[in-house]
């Protein structure tokens, strides 16, 4: 690869959500590309979101998802949430072993789940509140044996 050609991740605008599929292995000069490209289309758009659908990445390691960390809080300061969307089951396990800092970073299974979660951002909600989302179903744990009066628990991980 010459000097010039860098992997270029699409962005679109949908639903006031800049979205990028990343689809491409990330090395810094991807990541750095894409990082001016965002931030430069929240600006220029006015987005008031950003959804990573990171769904077609296989591999990644800590520093990279470091790099992409620090892209989201970029966009924060512009004013746009970030929903991360798609990890793969290899790559989350990864990153934890890895010990990559995931505190505070929004997360959903699919690309629809991503956009729900941003609407609910928008409005202030947390994703436990809201009974028709896909996300609070998902956070919470399925009634507990015994549990008569009709109430969901919550999984032990201090939500």
């Amino acid at each position: 690869m010459n000097s010039e050609a860098v992997s270029k991740i699409p962005l679109q605008l949908a639903q006031e959500c800049v979205v990028a599929s990343i689809q491409v292995d990330l090395d810094d000069r991807v990541l750095r590309a894409f990082r001016d490209e965002l931030l430069e289309f929240v600006r220029a758009s006015g987005a008031r979101g950003v959804i990573l659908d990171l769904s077609g990445v296989q591999v990644m390691d800590a520093v990279e998802f470091g790099a992409l960390r620090d892209t989201m809080r970029m966009a924060s300061l512009m004013g746009a949430e970030t929903v991360v969307s798609g990890l793969q089951p290899g790559v989350v396990s990864a990153l934890i072993d890895l010990g990559a800092d995931t505190h505070g970073v929004e997360a959903t299974a699919t690309l629809d789940d991503a956009f729900q979660r941003m609407w609910q951002l928008r409005r202030g909600e947390d994703s436990t509140e809201s009974d028709d989302s896909e996300n609070a179903r998902m956070v919470e744990a399925p009634l507990e044996e015994g549990n008569d009066d009709g109430r969901e628990t919550e999984m032990g991980d201090g939500r």
